[in-house]
């Protein structure tokens, strides 16, 4: 493309450190050779939101977003708010600690590569389903994976990126606790320990955890774990290694879909959305939506 753009760039701070930093430096020097770049460093989610809402009001070609996952769920959610970012092109810098995003896109992490498609007309569109009020484009735990996410220090994951998650899920391996919420589906109601629910093929890093869907295709899976325990989880982690789909499991109950509604019994229920903690609730309702953002691809 030879068309001089405009672009808006917003960077969370606490996404990245290090190497993540001086990549999302290049992708905007280069940028800035040959085109307009307006950077909005955020700090905080209350920083985030009023810099969405100055956004509203300019006029802009592109809008990047150069963090994690959760980073770009966030954005798409605020997007969402404006009608006049809600149709916006969307790029994307990976510099959080997972970035299934990339994974899923196979972005590069070169400067050059991200450069490239930052500046095409290439784009697709990724379908979003939602959590409560809240859209996202990954996927959404309810359980055991969410009570990992939750124990994790924001600052020490920062510097330990991956390893963190790991010693984490080692440690709420070794001491499992499930709670057991109502899962309403289909008109059925499962008692079950856990819930996954995704719009991504991959799970954790580059692990793909079904063969059934990805951010590119509106179909949700969803994982409903019955009994989870120690042995059956060695097996879940097995099968995701050598088969790369959970669904030879016959103690997990595999549904795709539309809307599925989650109960706490005797606990509130706390789930994790593309990676961030979202808290605990009573209840949760899951669903798929309409709704797309035109991501710049290879």
């Amino acid at each position: 493309m030879n068309k001089k753009l405009n672009f808006a760039v917003i960077f969370n701070a606490n996404a990245a450190g290090g190497r993540k930093l001086k990549l999302i430096n290049k992708v905007i020097n280069l940028l800035e050779k040959n085109h307009i770049v307006d950077l909005f460093k955020t700090e905080s989610e209350d920083h985030a939101r009023n810099v969405f809402k100055e956004l509203s009001n300019k006029k802009f070609d592109r809008l990047v977003f150069a963090g994690g996952d959760g980073s770009v769920c966030f954005g798409i959610n605020e997007m969402f708010k404006s009608d006049n970012l809600k149709d916006k092109l969307v790029g994307y810098i990976p510099a959080g600690t997972a970035n299934i995003l990339q994974i899923e896109t196979q972005i590069k992490k070169k400067a050059e590569e991200i450069y490239n498609v930052l500046v095409s007309d290439n784009h697709k569109k990724i379908s979003l389903a939602k959590i409560n009020d809240k859209y996202f484009f990954l996927m959404a735990g309810v359980g055991f994976d969410s009570r990992i996410v939750e124990s994790i220090n924001t600052n020490i994951k920062k510097y330990l990126g991956k390893v963190i998650f790991a010693l984490k899920g080692f440690q709420h391996f070794l001491f499992l606790k499930n709670n057991k919420m109502e899962v309403e589906a289909d008109n059925e109601k499962i008692m079950a320990d856990w819930i996954l629910c995704t719009n991504s093929k991959y799970y954790a890093g580059p692990h793909s955890i079904t063969n059934d869907t990805n951010i590119f295709e509106n179909r949700i899976v969803a994982y409903i774990f019955k009994d989870l325990t120690r042995i059956k989880l060695l097996y879940y982690v097995w099968l995701i290694l050598t088969k790369g789909d959970l669904t030879p499991a016959k103690s997990v109950i595999k549904k795709e879909l539309n809307r599925l509604k989650i109960n706490g019994v005797n606990n509130k229920v706390l789930s994790q959305v593309d990676g961030e903690n979202c808290g605990y609730v009573n209840s949760l309702e899951i669903q798929k939506t309409d709704r797309f953002i035109n991501l710049l691809v290879p």
